[in-house]
């Protein structure tokens, strides 16, 4: 119960921004840097933390974060670590760490929940970590905003 109520603590700490619903804003492409890396959910696989000479990679509404630094809540044996190496989308609505929540499906989730996942992408993870790249299904249902990869280097949401 205790770790509950700390991933709670610490996911929603500085939270502020907020929104009715979960909608996946509209997707625009600005220049940054770096070309645009596209995960598959295997290729995510391969940053949960266990391997320590690999960052830590976490999805999020189809978002890649690098959340390494945060390493002792997500890294290997770390209490949160079942949310790393994958899109976690639910898990972080509902914040939970029950195995049924761990995937990117949000269907059914009530409006509290969809507004708690909107308030932490935001005010958590896109104010706190670096964006590292998108899920494949973000391609899938935007083509014409991922139409030249090689030109597009950064994904705005």
């Amino acid at each position: 119960m205790f770790k509950f109520f700390a991933f709670l603590f610490i996911v929603n700490f500085s939270t502020l921004s907020v929104h009715a619903k979960y909608k996946l804003k509209e997707v625009n492409v600005v220049s940054n840097g770096k070309p645009v890396r596209i995960f598959t959910a295997a290729e995510l696989k391969s940053y949960d933390g266990s391997n320590e000479k690999e960052p830590i990679y976490m999805g999020i509404k189809g978002v890649v974060f690098d959340v390494t630094e945060g390493k002792r809540f997500y890294g290997k044996d770390a209490s949160y670590n079942a949310l790393v190496g994958i899109d976690s989308t639910r898990a972080v609505a509902k914040m939970s760490l029950e195995p049924e929540d761990l995937t990117s499906d949000v269907t059914g989730l009530e409006d509290t929940h969809l507004k708690a996942l909107d308030d932490t992408f935001e005010g958590t993870y896109m104010a706190k970590y670096p964006v590292v790249g998108y899920m494949d299904y973000l391609v899938e249902k935007y083509p014409e905003k991922f139409a030249n990869l090689e030109t597009v280097t950064k994904v705005e949401l």
